[in-house]
């Protein structure tokens, strides 16, 4: 609506699945697709490379030399203000470029029982994360929308699985409240002068589900299994992106023994990193980072995390039932290392697609927290509940394909760009406290010293219609199109 008012753009809107929309996207198949992306771990990097050359959800086919460069740099680099730098200059070629279209970053709301005090909510799994929580009873009910569709560490993809594998393993490390790196499986970690080496020590009181302890050949085997190009894992480039001869052993050009990671011992773990990586400790807390113990897992085969007792946990909690498309509970682990500090018995998660369903049930106290949409607020906020909300952490934004020949132009891009009303988006359509987007990186990644977007600030304005008129009589011109 807004194109077609202010600039005279004729717009078609095709409404299709979540799946339909992926597909395509990776495909090709598009014009302009409105995208999102949240972080993987706690660093603008997390963001800013997604655009290099061939990059692996570089799905608009952008292209520049000069970015390239400035992220290879900032990779590299081990001060952290330079490499802020870097990416803030990066980030500005990339909207001076308008490869993308930035319009808001998202804000949650939700809506909890009074007496569940103690979770954290954050744009990393697990989220919501219930490790300090309390609640009456010791039990806690909540939904997880769907049934979750790969349990494996290793493979998934999802914010669903990747929720649960949060509540059921545990990495080397964890996140704390404040999203920082507390110790997990490692009780403490070295970290070399030049940032390239990163020895973690394991305590030696952890222990799978079965009995087994954890060590760190159940990291060297995990961490080498996400790179087999046989098991072609979605999340590979999240471990060969930093670990030594990672990429090589994946695209096949080296042998899984020269990989940047070796037990060596039952609790020292040796990581050699392609880059420094002043996040390393935040990062290995994601879920493809997570242990899996070699034995056991060739012992189930390919039904491994198929079902609730085709897996081995070692984190705070423990899958006693998986009811596909129905609910999942999980149940307080008695052999977790810090146990004593875990206040929780159960958590049901129930498998509830439809939001108004879902309030229901919250409103009549079968669900203890509930996620709610912008259509919903006015709803909850008459029956007296206090609305709670926190960043996720997500960038929305138009993805335009390059490859099309109207949008290869840069100056269509800035005038579709500067014509969207951001304000009256979040307000009439996302319907909560969403802040909008005049950059790509979001409020909650770090900088130098505070939040990055700060730092860097806007990079261009909010509804520039006489800027977006001038960006397309330039690009009708550049175009040599009547209109």
């Amino acid at each position: 609506g807004m194109w077609q008012k202010e600039l005279g753009i004729k717009v078609e809107i095709d409404s299709t699945t979540f799946k339909d929309r992926l597909q395509r996207t990776d495909e090709g198949d598009f014009q302009i697709v409105m995208s999102g992306w949240g972080p993987d771990y706690n660093d603008p990097m997390s963001f800013m490379d997604m655009w290099i050359t061939d990059g692996d959800f570089n799905q608009g086919g952008y292209s520049n030399p000069e970015y390239d460069e400035l992220i290879a740099k900032a990779k590299a680099s081990p001060d952290n203000d330079e490499r802020m730098d870097l990416m803030a200059e990066a980030e500005k070629i990339l909207i001076e470029d308008m490869a993308i279209g930035p319009i808001y970053f998202r804000n949650v709301d939700y809506v909890k029982n009074d007496k569940l005090e103690g979770e954290v909510r954050r744009a990393f799994a697990p989220d919501p994360d219930f490790y300090w929580a309390t609640i009456e009873g010791g039990v806690v009910n909540i939904n997880i929308g769907t049934e979750p569709p790969d349990m494996d560490p290793q493979t998934t993809t999802d914010t669903v699985s990747f929720q649960l594998i949060g509540h059921t393993f545990e990495g080397l490390t964890r996140l704390d409240k404040d999203g920082k790196a507390m110790p997990g499986i490692a009780k403490d970690w070295d970290i070399s002068e030049d940032g390239l080496t990163w020895t973690f020590n394991l305590r030696d009181d952890a222990v799978w589900s079965n009995g087994d302890p954890v060590t760190a050949h159940d990291f060297e085997y995990a961490w080498k299994r996400a790179l087999d190009p046989e098991l072609a894992s979605q999340y590979a480039f999240i471990v060969y992106d930093h670990i030594e001869n990672g990429l090589e052993y994946y695209s096949g050009e080296a042998k899984e023994d020269v990989v940047g990671v070796k037990a060596l011992d039952d609790t020292t773990l040796e990581v050699k990193l392609v880059n420094p990586a002043p996040y390393f400790d935040t990062l290995v807390a994601f879920g493809t980072f997570m242990p899996l113990n070699e034995k056991y897992h060739e012992s189930v085969g390919d039904k491994y995390a198929a079902d609730a007792d085709k897996m081995l946990y070692n984190g705070p909690f423990v899958m006693s039932t998986w009811d596909h498309d129905s609910k999942v509970v999980l149940e307080k682990n008695p052999d977790y290392w810090n146990a004593d500090e875990i206040k929780l018995e159960t958590i049901n998660c129930a498998m509830i697609k439809d939001s108004n369903s879902a309030l229901n049930k919250f409103l009549t106290g079968e669900l203890d927290m509930v996620g709610i949409p912008g259509t919903q607020r006015e709803q909850v906020q008459k029956e007296g509940y206090e609305l709670l909300h926190y960043a996720d952490g997500s960038s929305w934004y138009f993805l335009f394909n390059l490859e099309d020949e109207i949008l290869a132009n840069a100056n269509i891009r800035k005038a579709l760009t500067n014509a969207i009303d951001r304000k009256t988006f979040v307000e009439k359509v996302v319907q909560n406290d969403s802040d909008v987007g005049l950059g790509f990186v979001p409020p909650v990644m770090p900088g130098k010293s505070g939040s990055y977007r700060e730092e860097v600030g806007d990079l261009f304005k909010d509804n520039d219609i006489n800027a977006a008129k001038e960006y397309l009589e330039k690009g009708i011109e550049e175009l040599g199109l009547n209109k």
